[in-house]
């Protein structure tokens, strides 16, 4: 079959786009960023950039049998409409994964509105370890393998459940994580109690639920000179030590649902433990990169209050007796709006520089902007700043803070890119 891809550079859209394209499908698609096109070329997918009437393109579009797009993608998107003028079969994302799962025997799938791309990662890493060969599909470019997408056999299939557009309705798990859930995306739910619902439903649709439980602990909580994670699990009467390659407090709660997980799925304890403390992490997990002007700089993907608020206790905790200052680029209109008391409450009292607000979906109108959260920020902290340029930012940073200060860049958009364009981070 022929598939095209509306906004395949999606982390989540361009792992389906590979899996399509392993299982021998015609695979191409659009995006307005090209920043996974190198990947797309290498792995033959075609990739056109979503700007302008590329006849090429809506010839792709015109042959596909069927055509895919995000909930990034609005209703008004010319590749869309074209699509549904000439009565194309059209899927949602969270459609195509849902079809996708139910080729493999065991879905184990991860929702929540805090680490779930971690804990996904950290349960296929276990099951990696244990030789049981599974197929992988994440929110988030795996640190070893460097990758979204791991092509395994069709025992199981491990998989980030996204709840924005209820679109984690499509999957029928066999063992469903749950590893938390605040209020989150309501511009979608509207409330929280629809959020809740939807979750409900997830969980009556799914044959194993794993949530909170206080059964397992994690004691004896700190960070060595290295700057990794040490604890002691505490299961019952027994007691082991690890230590692990992931930074922030909070993954230990990420291990905890990923050690349950694999007990329920009859992996060993002994694989369990070797698959926990050879896992590497995610890209943008508190992710320390190394460059030339300063000592110490860290990426966080952090875009919730509950998530930055983990992300400072954290750089603290690593990084204590040094000036750390938080660049956050708040990701959607709505969300600064939704959250705005909570945002406000978490950022008021650190070293923090704002950037543009990554608008993904949105117009500017639908809630608040990065610079309206500094200004609100400024009536309690002066030292707050706001910037719409990179370059400007930049020469700011290096004019403010020493080498040895810890520049911590928090948030799910798109900064991390315009870093790389301008050779930040080489």
């Amino acid at each position: 079959m022929r598939y095209y891809f509306i906004g395949i550079g999606g982390i989540s859209m361009s792992a389906l786009a590979l899996l399509l394209k392993s299982k021998g499908e015609y695979v191409s698609g659009s995006d307005i960023s090209a920043e996974r096109e190198e990947m797309f070329k290498r792995n033959g997918i075609k990739f056109f950039l979503n700007k302008g009437k590329n006849k090429q393109k809506y010839e792709e579009i015109r042959l596909a049998d069927v055509v895919i797009y995000s909930s990034a993608i609005s209703s008004e998107d010319n590749e869309l409409l074209f699509a549904k003028s000439i009565g194309k079969k059209i899927m949602k994302r969270g459609e195509l994964l849902g079809a996708i799962s139910r080729d493999y025997k065991r879905v184990v799938a991860v929702a929540g509105s805090h680490g779930k791309t971690t804990t996904t990662g950290l349960i296929y890493n276990i099951l990696k370890v244990a030789n049981r060969k599974p197929t992988l599909h994440i929110g988030g470019m795996l640190v070893e393998e460097g990758t979204n997408l791991v092509v395994g056999e069709k025992e199981y299939f491990v998989t980030e459940a996204c709840e924005y557009c209820d679109n984690f309705l499509y999957l029928n798990p066999t063992l469903l994580v749950v590893t938390n859930i605040e209020p989150e995306h309501l511009d979608y739910f509207k409330t929280f109690d629809r959020e809740l619902k939807s979750y409900d439903k997830l969980k009556k649709q799914s044959k194993i639920v794993v949530s909170k439980d206080d059964s397992i602990k994690a004691e004896n909580i700190f960070h060595d000179q290295e700057g990794k994670l040490n604890f002691t699990l505490v299961n019952g009467k027994e007691k082991t030590n690890l230590k692990v390659q992931i930074c922030e407090d909070v993954n230990t709660e990420n291990i905890i649902y990923a050690y349950r997980a694999c007990k329920i799925l009859g992996v060993s304890k002994g694989d369990i433990l070797r698959g926990i403390e050879s896992f590497k992490g995610v890209k943008n997990r508190f992710e320390r990169v190394q460059i030339q002007k300063f000592d110490d700089v860290v990426f966080d993907y952090a875009h919730h209050p509950t998530e930055i608020k983990n992300t400072i206790k954290a750089a603290k905790n690593i990084f204590s007796n040094r000036k750390i200052v938080f660049i956050f680029q708040p990701h959607t209109y709505s969300r600064t709006k939704n959250l705005l008391k909570e945002f406000v409450e978490v950022l008021s009292g650190e070293d923090v520089v704002l950037f543009k607000t990554y608008a993904a979906r949105e117009k500017e109108s639908m809630g608040t902007s990065a610079r309206e959260l500094a200004e609100i920020l400024k009536k309690i902290n002066k030292s707050v700043c706001y910037f719409a340029s990179v370059e400007v930012m930049l020469r700011h940073l290096e004019k403010k803070y020493d080498k040895n200060s810890v520049l911590v860049f928090v948030g799910a958009g798109n900064l991390r890119e315009k870093l790389e364009k301008i050779g930040f981070l080489t």
